[in-house]
């Protein structure tokens, strides 16, 4: 594992020399060390999915599957059009570089085409061995699934939302049912970025930051998940805005100053995206 890190690592430190000249010997091993520490959770992951042993037909236990199985994957598939099992990873529909000065295109690239596609890979991974203990009914092993079908389905999924919920030149306040939702919830757009920011800054470890519709009283809610959780199985809103606030989303830009990038990410939210979101949600709940 800590050979692992270290070529990670080593991948690191060369993109960012050639991207903007910095010396290596100029930058603390460890802040590279951050941005690889999702890639290690992955491969930790991965792991454990192969770990996991099948029984016989015959020989597997009956009881209950849990239903976040077959609830993530409708997640996926509600937000993506995936069928179970068929993942890839979604194109931007921006260049890398596109986010900057707020977000820097070394971060997305590698963000997107590294970390967003381990969490695919391992998806595809534990749906086939998902497919292998339904086939001998082991309700064990499909059970034991579970950990890595959230995780890696919700990287999967919340990464899909959160490069939808950026875009260039965007940022500003919101217009249209959105701003008037936001209004209604917290009182004022500034108010909203105020709580936003704090539950975002004040995520413990890894995880995330939302902005969530609550279909059973129609108000827009604030909350915050841990790793990869899913917003819509843990709290039960449908997910707006999210905010990935791994350290590897923005550690090599913005070091440890998690508030500094949460205020960076105001000037990047796709507003529109997220008042589709907020009107297809009203519709979807019958308001």
């Amino acid at each position: 594992m800590a050979e692992a890190k270290e070529a990670y690592i080593s991948i690191l430190e060369k993109k960012l020399a050639e991207l903007t000249g910095i010396e290596v010997d100029q930058i603390k091993k460890n802040q590279f060390a951050n941005a690889a520490d999702e890639a290690v959770a992955i491969r930790e992951m991965a792991s454990y999915v192969e770990g996991i042993v099948v029984q016989q037909a015959g020989v597997a236990q009956a009881g209950t599957v849990s239903p976040q199985i077959a609830q993530m994957f409708a997640h996926i598939n509600a937000e993506l059009g995936e069928e179970r099992g068929a993942h890839a990873l979604p194109p931007l529909k921006y260049d890398f570089n596109a986010l900057e000065p707020h977000i820097s295109g070394m971060i997305m690239e590698i963000h997107h085409t590294k970390h967003h596609q381990g969490y695919i890979n391992n998806l595809i991974a534990a749906t086939k061995k998902l497919v292998e203990a339904e086939a001998a009914n082991d309700v064990n092993a499909m059970n034991a699934l579970l950990p890595a079908i959230k995780f890696n389905g919700g990287g999967h999924l919340n990464h899909t939302i959160f490069w939808t919920n950026m875009a260039p030149d965007a940022g500003g306040e919101p217009e249209g049912a959105i701003a008037q939702a936001i209004d209604d919830s917290f009182g004022s757009f500034q108010s909203f970025k105020d709580k936003f920011s704090a539950a975002s800054v004040g995520v413990k470890g890894s995880g995330w930051g939302w902005l969530g519709y609550c279909p059973n009283n129609n108000k827009l809610e604030i909350a915050t998940c841990q790793n990869q959780d899913p917003l819509q199985i843990t709290h039960g809103l449908v997910p707006l805005l999210g905010l990935d606030v791994w350290e590897h989303a923005y550690y090599l830009q913005y070091k440890n100053l998690r508030a500094d990038y949460v205020k960076a990410f105001f000037n990047v939210i796709n507003w529109p995206n997220v008042n589709e979101r907020y009107e297809k949600a009203c519709k979807d709940a019958g308001h």
